[in-house]
């Protein structure tokens, strides 16, 4: 039965405009005021919708579509349920929207270059709009999820975007069964594909790389006689060239439509305010970088107090360096804050929240002194944090705690993923857990900065552990690069478990490949936590922003640090060697190991150990401010090396290194430094 002619809810239906699998869409009036009304059969509306009424997650997501105002962005005005002959359905009310939709648009006429980016900028802003407003459940807003010529509506020089959030309302697996396709393949991203529950923003921008490709070829970028062939082309092979078609595209844009179109998120712009800043700069004009990514590398600190006063005498330059949060109040440390107060100092917090996972944690003075230490007896787990407002409580405290330091950078609160602490079971899985938990955590922390204007010129890294074994998996390495590239955060610090001299070079390979890629993809800078000197020049080398490293100790990140008390006293201290890569373990008591190594490839002659011998060499603190001074020039050293030589720099370093402790073959087994091979075959194969 028609309802045209009908007034529903004071709206007469005067005309149908269109149909779809859902149902239909006819134009309305009410009050001398038209609107375009969708009426959903009840048989394809979610079941929770069908059944819970007005307290339901699909009308609470409909009141946010609601409340949406943007002159890009269709308005919704109403909704309600009418049965009609009997039928169940349900009705949105929009407003009605002049013009005629891009497709038609597109079949009637070419349109030049300079009008498909202007339409693009109109439709940028508008998908802006509904990518800043949070939605139920989604953190970054709300997904259109079936962007598409048809759901575009064009009136002059102005757009009008439909159907957003629609996606939501509907139950696909009811419209299917009836054998139908829903949605529009062809303007579907990879990822959607996949799985369509699990996507964030920049699956919209696939599709506006789609629209804008189909805009100025008036092609489209796969050809299929199938939907099983489309989505495997979608997913698998690369997209025609737009020049195929349009040989005279602009590079500058083809080059922008290919990034959209990018298989994975993580390389194609993140939002809709980048990409449209780079389509604003296309004529030539430089783009200024955002973010810092120059070469820096940072000094975990412990109680080297003196060693520090002493080198920043000579050391012109601002010293990086890491200070963990729970030793601010230890007599042996607490005199550090004032002099990094000094001004000569770039620091970064460690907040300490990897120890609080573990019951070492409650025998520390200076971890329980916390104020987002947990409560006696406990540790910090994902189901302690279960509670949003809990999350929220401990992410402020965490960014407080830091912030009353005056760090020059906030750090999230982070946890070692891959917790041994926490055994699977069959009815969990606690990597999946953390992971998600720390997601979580970062996003918290981003809104919290932004809710407080004193920390607003503070940058905020997100902070994150896991472990080396984990990157060798190709869909959690995807899916970490794809989940961190989308954060809002302004850098990264990266502990990675099991990264040492010891490394197989398949997990190291896939370590620096993994970070490097991060900072590529989001132009944001990368520092490696924890990691020894040789490693640290390698991957400054390979292109990461940074890393950091102790005073020849805390060289390595590894679990266990966290689930001791104190560090085991030893009899050696460590000495730095840049001929050989890295530092030695000498014996403070009977260093004659120093000499030995000294008398073959040559001692010192550093400001700190020309003129001693080298008993007064490696005692303590000469051996740290020979560290200080060795490595702040050799990463100066790099720093004057173009970017596309430094791999063949550090690899020249390798084979230095390999011949020098060839030359101390008395000394070292071969077995000492096979290590140097494979950074050797690692760092060769990251360099093609």
């Amino acid at each position: 039965m028609s309802i045209i002619g009908t007034t529903i809810k004071g709206y007469k239906i005067i005309e149908f405009i269109d149909s779809g699998g859902f149902g239909s869409v006819y134009k309305a009036d009410k009050e001398d005021v038209l609107y375009a009304i969708k009426v959903f059969r009840e048989d394809y509306v979610l079941k929770e919708f069908r059944e819970k009424g007005e307290n339901n997650r699909i009308k609470r997501e409909i009141d946010i579509m609601k409340s949406v105002s943007h002159p890009n962005l269709i308005n919704y005005v109403d909704d309600f349920k009418e049965t009609i002959s009997g039928v169940p359905s349900y009705f949105l009310v929009m407003e009605f929207a002049e013009g005629i939709n891009l497709r038609k648009l597109l079949n009637q006429k070419k349109i030049t270059e300079v009008e498909a980016i202007n339409l693009l900028l109109k439709i940028l802003d508008g998908i802006n709009a509904l990518h800043s407003i949070r939605g139920e459940n989604e953190d970054t807003g709300i997904i259109h999820r079936d962007l598409k010529p048809e759901n575009i509506i064009v009136n002059n020089d102005e757009i009008k975007i439909l159907d957003y959030g629609i996606s939501k309302i509907i139950d696909y697996t009811s419209i299917t069964s009836t054998g139908e396709v829903m949605g529009s393949p062809i303007y579907m991203s990879p990822e959607q594909v996949k799985d369509s529950k699990h996507i964030d923003k920049r699956s919209d921008l696939y599709t506006l790389g789609l629209i804008l490709y189909e805009m100025l070829t008036n092609h489209l970028p796969y050809q299929s006689s199938s939907i099983p062939e489309l989505f495997n082309k979608i997913i698998n092979e690369q997209p025609i060239p737009p020049r195929r078609w349009e040989p005279l595209i602009n590079n500058e844009i083809e080059n922008i439509i290919l990034k959209l179109l990018e298989k994975v998120p993580y390389k194609r712009y993140h939002s809709t305010r980048e990409l449209k800043t780079t389509i604003t700069n296309i004529n030539g004009t430089q783009i200024v970088p955002s973010y810092d990514t120059s070469i820096r590398m940072y000094i975990r600190m412990y109680n080297e107090k003196s060693a520090f006063e002493e080198f920043s005498k000579r050391y012109q330059e601002e010293i990086n360096v890491i200070f963990p949060i729970n030793y601010q109040n230890l007599r042996q440390t607490k005199n550090i804050l004032p002099m990094l107060r000094k001004g000569e100092f770039n620091i970064i917090i460690d907040p300490a929240t990897i120890r609080l996972a573990y019951s070492a944690q409650q025998d520390v003075k200076g971890l329980q002194e916390l104020p987002y230490a947990p409560s006696k007896f406990n540790i910090i787990t994902p189901q302690y944090l279960s509670d949003n407002s809990k999350k929220k409580e401990y992410v402020g405290q965490v960014i407080d705690e830091q912030a009353k330091i005056s760090p020059d950078i906030l750090l999230t609160p982070f946890h070692y993923v891959h917790n041994t602490s926490i055994p699977a079971t069959h009815r969990r899985n606690p990597v999946e857990e953390w992971f998600d938990l720390d997601i979580k955590l970062i996003k918290e922390s981003i809104d919290y900065k932004n809710s407080k204007p004193e920390y607003w010129n503070t940058p905020l890294y997100a902070g994150i552990c896991i472990n080396s074994e984990s990157l060798l998996d190709q869909t959690f390495k995807e899916d970490f690069l794809n989940i961190f590239s989308s954060l809002a955060c302004d850098g990264y610090l990266i502990y990675v478990d099991n990264i040492s001299n010891e490394t197989n070079s398949a997990s190291l390979y896939h370590y620096i490949n993994a970070l490097t890629t991060l900072q590529l993809f989001t132009q944001k800078p990368v520092i490696a936590g924890r990691v020894s000197p040789g490693i640290g020049l390698g991957l400054i080398s390979a292109g990461i922003s940074g890393f950091s490293t102790g005073t020849a100790r805390f060289e390595t990140f590894y679990e266990d640090l966290y689930k001791e008390v104190a560090d085991a006293y030893n009899m050696y201290e460590r000495y730095y060697f840049p001929e050989l890569l890295g530092t030695i373990a000498i014996n403070r008591k009977t260093p004659v190991k120093l000499k030995q190594i000294f008398d073959t490839i040559g001692y010192c002659n550093c400001h700190y150990c020309s003129g001693k011998s080298y008993v007064d060499i490696i005692k303590a603190p000469n051996n740290k401010l020979h560290f200080l001074e060795n490595i702040h020039k050799e990463i100066a050293d790099i720093k004057n090396i173009e970017k596309n030589e430094r791999m063949s720099y550090f690899l020249q370093r390798i084979d230095k290194a390999i011949t020098n402790y060839n030359k101390l073959k008395s000394i070292f087994k071969s077995s000492d430094y096979s290590y140097l091979h494979n950074w050797k075959s690692v760092f060769e194969e990251l360099n093609k």
